[in-house]
């Protein structure tokens, strides 16, 4: 748990996921654990101790906190505040309250999605539905893998997000290798073409292409200033 207090946000880590990415990029960094976990209790006092106008969940899987429907519905009842999930694989849908969601989407093709996180996609495909029904601000993501997720791929991915609104901010990802995972990363001229790809069906579209070195510096400074800064 940590705090900004120019923004006056509050960010609540959540560990572990329900899913077994076999690209998870948290794999370059198993290292980072928690010492202990902060009770749900220890949670809303820490809140209540500050001003917060905007509560950011982050994972791992954020929805499988076993009380997020507590700090929900603390965040938006005592606090009034704006809650954003910041990232999510949308196999399980939120509690009532949540404002906005970012869904990372990894394949429409039923095989490829299974090929990489283990679990079928049926039911991402409609809780993205849902959560657009339930008037949830969303932002998308995928992660363009040249060797997996193609620009075929990648192409059905943008339609069906299109499919549910065409408005819907959307991010292309560039894969970053993993320990054991034999895949690439992309070139400037893959993401380009994914871009171009992605643009043929929604209108706001960017990207960002990290490179190892570059994502465990960022990781770096990110647990550095929760350690010095968290509750």
């Amino acid at each position: 748990m940590s705090y900004e207090e120019e923004s006056c946000t509050a960010i609540l880590c959540n560990h572990g996921c329900n899913w077994d990415c076999s690209i998870c990029s948290y794999k370059l960094r198993e290292d980072l654990q928690p010492s202990r976990f902060l009770s749900t209790g220890e949670v809303l006092e820490n809140l209540a101790s500050v001003k917060v106008d905007k509560v950011v969940l982050l994972g791992g899987e954020p929805l499988t906190c076993p009380d997020l429907d507590v700090l929900v519905d603390y965040a938006k009842g005592e606090l009034r505040a704006h809650v954003k999930i910041a990232h999510s694989n949308a196999s399980l849908l939120p509690p009532e309250g949540v404002d906005e969601m970012g869904v990372s989407l990894r394949a429409v093709t039923k095989r490829k999605h299974q090929q990489l996180t283990g679990a079928p996609n049926n039911k991402v495909l409609a809780n993205i539905y849902k959560l657009h029904d339930r008037g949830i601000e969303l932002r998308m993501s995928t992660v363009l893998i040249p060797d997996v997720i193609t620009l075929d791929e990648v192409e059905k991915i943008s339609e069906f997000v299109a499919s549910v609104d065409e408005n819907i901010p959307f991010h292309v990802t560039g894969y970053i290798p993993v320990p054991g995972i034999p895949w690439k990363s992309p070139s400037w001229e893959e993401m380009k073409a994914a871009v171009i790809v992605v643009r043929k069906h929604l209108k706001n579209v960017t990207s960002s292409s990290l490179t190892v070195k570059d994502y465990l510096s960022l990781t770096e400074q990110d647990s550095l200033h929760r350690s010095t800064e968290g509750a």
